[in-house]
């Protein structure tokens, strides 16, 4: 079936243009007409779909969501091809056909079916929620009622990068520590399976009473040694039970609020996620949406529920009348800078540039912060696993050092 392409008026005046299937040039009139828009131009065009067309005949694989990178490799095609004035729904398939995961392109194609079929872009990105947040579609509303789509979606892209890099971030400080527990784990458990069995039946030939520690030595090693497969089966019984326990919304509201108020990880939590708070609804506000709307869509962003609460509590806040940074002021969330900082763009009608110089503030106290605890993390992981080392080595030398003043006494 030919492809047109057109410009029409939709009932509020504004330009539309974009792309649909049809007989001929009179029927994709009458079906324009259909959706309420007065055709201006139709031209037949065909647009080069490559992959997209394949793809489009085989359903989105059931589970299927955007990779984060994905999602902003998207993001910021899409916005690239907005701003040079591309119809949407040719863009859309342009990105689809230059997508090496098949997955990526179908759902890409799928939007782009929507958008063929006369939606919204958010609605159609809304068939995708697993693939697109209600912040990202919050957003695009607000780009699609504003006119400055493009613009919205470099926003849009700009978050998604900054988000990406600060997930990283936090995996990367995450390692090195991990691994480091790991290989000391592993080496005791391998001292005590390996190295401690063979030395105690030289100290069960010993007529003197043990060394308390040489005691507790044996014991743990044979509990390793004898009882392995009790002892794994204990660890899988409990983290089936600590899964359970965690699906349930009370047991993970406690953990979050223990998180936050946590002596050393508390500063780290709060950060993170007001970071990632201010950041949504400074490309929120930007993108043309309401304060109001932009706190409320801006709670997906965050990860701790009692944060989640706390933004409910402001949005109320914000709904009775009260400012944004009165509203983060009582929060108890965010820190007392970002909200002074917010105070300040506010009083200079310019919101979204403080919110973004707040996040970018808590993102270098971020990488501060976790610069400083690994300095400290990383020598008391060697230090602990230097005591249990020498611990086990004392344990095994204070009965040889007993056998040798018996053999010369």
């Amino acid at each position: 079936m030919p492809r047109f392409q057109y410009l029409a008026i939709d009932p509020d005046g504004r330009q539309k243009k974009g792309g649909l299937e049809a007989a001929n040039e009179t029927a994709a009139r009458a079906l324009l007409v259909r959706r309420r828009l007065l055709p201006v131009e139709i031209n037949a065009r065909e647009i080069q779909r490559g992959r997209a067309d394949a793809t489009a005949e085989r359903p989105v694989p059931k589970g299927a969501k955007l990779s984060h990178k994905a999602r902003l490799l998207v993001t910021r095609q899409l916005a690239t091809l907005v701003e040079a004035s591309v119809p949407i729904d040719e863009a859309l398939a342009m990105i689809a056909a230059q997508q090496e995961d098949a997955a990526t392109a179908k759902i890409v194609s799928d939007v782009q079916a929507g958008v063929v079929e006369g939606q919204r872009l958010a609605d159609a990105l809304g068939r995708h929620p697993r693939s697109f947040s209600g912040l990202y579609r919050s957003a695009v509303i607000g780009g699609e009622q504003s006119g400055r789509l493009g613009h919205v979606l470099n926003r849009l892209a700009d978050y998604l990068e900054r988000s990406y890099a600060l997930r990283n971030k936090i995996t990367t400080a995450m390692i090195y520590p991990a691994a480091l527990s790991l290989v000391a784990v592993s080496v005791v458990i391998c001292l005590m399976i390996f190295v401690v069995p063979s030395l105690i039946d030289q100290f069960e030939r010993f007529d003197q009473r043990l060394p308390l520690i040489t005691q507790i030595l044996i014991g743990t090693s044979r509990l390793l040694t004898n009882y392995w497969p009790l002892l794994l089966g204990g660890i899988a019984v409990g983290g089936y039970v600590l899964n359970i326990l965690f699906r349930r919304e009370a047991v993970l509201s406690r953990v979050d609020a223990f998180l936050l108020r946590a002596p050393l990880i508390g500063r780290w939590a709060v950060a993170v996620n007001a970071s990632r708070f201010v950041r949504a609804v400074s490309t929120l506000v930007a993108s043309g949406m309401p304060v109001l709307e932009s706190v409320r869509a801006a709670r997906e962003s965050v990860g701790n529920r009692e944060v989640i609460k706390a933004i409910e509590r402001m949005a109320d806040q914000i709904e009775e009348g009260e400012p944004l940074s009165q509203a983060m002021r009582r929060s108890g969330v965010i820190p007392p800078m970002v909200s002074y900082m917010t105070q300040s763009g506010e009083n200079a009608g310019e919101l979204p540039v403080m919110l973004d110089k707040a996040a970018a503030h808590l993102d270098q106290e971020f990488e501060a912060f976790t610069a400083s605890a690994l300095s400290l993390l990383e020598p008391a992981i060697i230090v602990i696993m230097g005591l249990v080392v020498a611990s086990i080595v004392l344990a095994i030398m204070l009965p040889i050092l007993q056998l040798n003043r018996l053999a010369i006494g």
